[in-house]
């Protein structure tokens, strides 16, 4: 137990103090100087915007101040830190922490990308170079160093094993079968377009020559490394160009997602038009419920669409518990700074919330179409991040989707590599460097 002796009770401090305990496995308390009944003196105690020994920096942003752009100047500490938000002091890592975390950036105003998203280049983290860091791990532990400087009897860190979770978007579980008067229009542009081997395949196709249907592949590929995946459902009415399930979803499929019920995880991927409304996230909820023959609170919005706050708040109206949204579609690495889920606040209604968030490293159309990789390039870009991770463990989650390996659809050579890299990614040590590390301060 950890006293911070403040004047402060912004709902900031409170949440970014819950975030960085729950990594490091301490609990922070506020001193209460109201208190008329004697207690002990607190074991460890830190000051913060108030007068004392020890005692953190303090930046006016975690009392509810906006950031002025001299604030977010960025600099490297002694430590090889990216900080910001300085003060007399020394940087206020908190401050750093929330402000990647409320992702405070994206209700600033910008330019979305021709989707309406927050793209990456727009982003604070890879206009400084330190976006494929998992930096908000970085600030936490260097935080934990600190404290255990002041106090060396502190209980060491929290050891998080790593754990690497594959996840797929499933938009089209087939590419020929099963696809209704689309299917036919594929057939007729394919073969006005040089493409008569792909029309003749379409007309003749089997699912065990479907290039989009490799979910039984995939199975093996979990079941051989003991994986537990998450599959997000498109399960759209089927209306727009960017929602290509088919509608309503074939009754082959329906049985695919009930056989698979009992070992992965299955969620909702919200329709295109869904990132602000709660109507059309909850009746594609309803459907998926309804296939599925249970409750479903988990999702990660198609095409990575979503606006903060008005997604988010969706989401929670329309009961989904848990997102997997958190990343970039036109770049890899940490939005929110961590691999570590956490509870999303509310920046507008200056609260937590019930939603958790689970961010992802990477995407494989982010590596292929946005950074132009070949696989091996793109399977060395995920072992970099993977690398990157090692020190400080917790999950470790990248985003596929079962068409990502159809060779007459530029994917060739993606399916051994990404076979060889969840081999390596499923026998990684669970003992993390920090782990290693918590003997003492560095």
């Amino acid at each position: 137990m950890i006293t911070l002796h403040t004047p402060l009770r912004h709902p900031r401090l409170r949440y970014v103090l819950r975030v960085v305990g729950d990594d490091l496995g301490y609990t922070f308390r506020f001193h209460n100087d109201r208190s008329v009944f004697p207690r002990p003196p607190d074991r460890y105690a830190v000051h913060y915007a108030s007068e004392g020994y020890p005692a953190l920096p303090h930046h006016p942003f975690l009392s509810g101040k906006e950031l002025s752009p001299a604030c977010t100047a960025l600099s490297i500490d002694e430590e090889g830190l990216p900080v910001f938000c300085q003060t007399p002091s020394g940087p206020d890592l908190l401050a750093c922490i929330f402000f990647a975390l409320s992702r405070y950036e994206e209700y600033q105003p910008h330019t979305p990308d021709a989707h309406g998203r927050f793209p990456a280049a727009a982003a604070h983290a890879r206009q400084h170079g330190y976006l494929y860091r998992p930096v908000v791990r970085e600030w936490t532990a260097a935080l934990g160093r600190r404290l255990r400087t002041w106090f060396p009897d502190l209980p060491p860190p929290r050891e998080h094993a790593f754990q690497f979770r594959p996840s797929y978007d499933i938009d089209l579980l087939w590419a020929y079968r099963y696809r209704g008067w689309r299917g036919w229009a594929h057939v007729v542009k394919d073969t006005l377009t040089g493409h008569a081997h792909r029309a003749y395949h379409r007309l003749r196709a089997s699912d065990q020559h479907d290039p989009f249907f490799t979910l039984p592949r995939l199975t093996e590929l979990h079941r051989k490394h003991r994986l537990h995946p998450t599959y997000f459902w498109l399960v759209s009415d089927g209306k727009l160009r960017e929602d290509p399930n088919p509608s309503p979803i074939p009754e082959r499929q329906r049985e695919l997602m009930r056989e698979l019920d009992g070992q992965a995880t299955q969620g909702l991927h919200p329709s295109y038009r869904s990132s602000i409304s709660t109507e059309l996230i909850t009746t594609e909820r309803d459907r998926l419920q309804q296939l599925l023959g249970r409750p479903v609170t988990a999702s990660r919005q198609h095409y990575l669409r979503f606006r903060l706050p008005d997604t988010y708040r969706a989401l929670l109206d329309a009961g989904i518990t848990d997102d997997y949204t958190m990343g970039y579609a036109d770049d890899v690495g940490w939005r929110a700074g961590t691999n570590l889920p956490f509870p999303w606040y509310d920046l507008e209604r200056e609260r937590e919330t019930k939603l958790t968030v689970h961010p992802f490293a990477a995407m494989d159309v982010t590596l292929r179409q946005y950074l132009g990789l070949a696989g091996g390039a793109a399977g060395e870009k995920i072992r970099e991040l993977r690398s990157a991770l090692r020190p400080h463990g917790g999950p470790f989650i990248l985003l596929w989707h079962n068409s990502s390996f159809a060779e007459d659809y530029g994917w060739a050579g993606w399916w051994p590599m990404y076979a060889e890299l969840v081999a390596e990614l499923a026998a990684s040590p669970g003992q993390t460097g920090r782990a290693r590390r918590a003997g003492g301060p560095r």
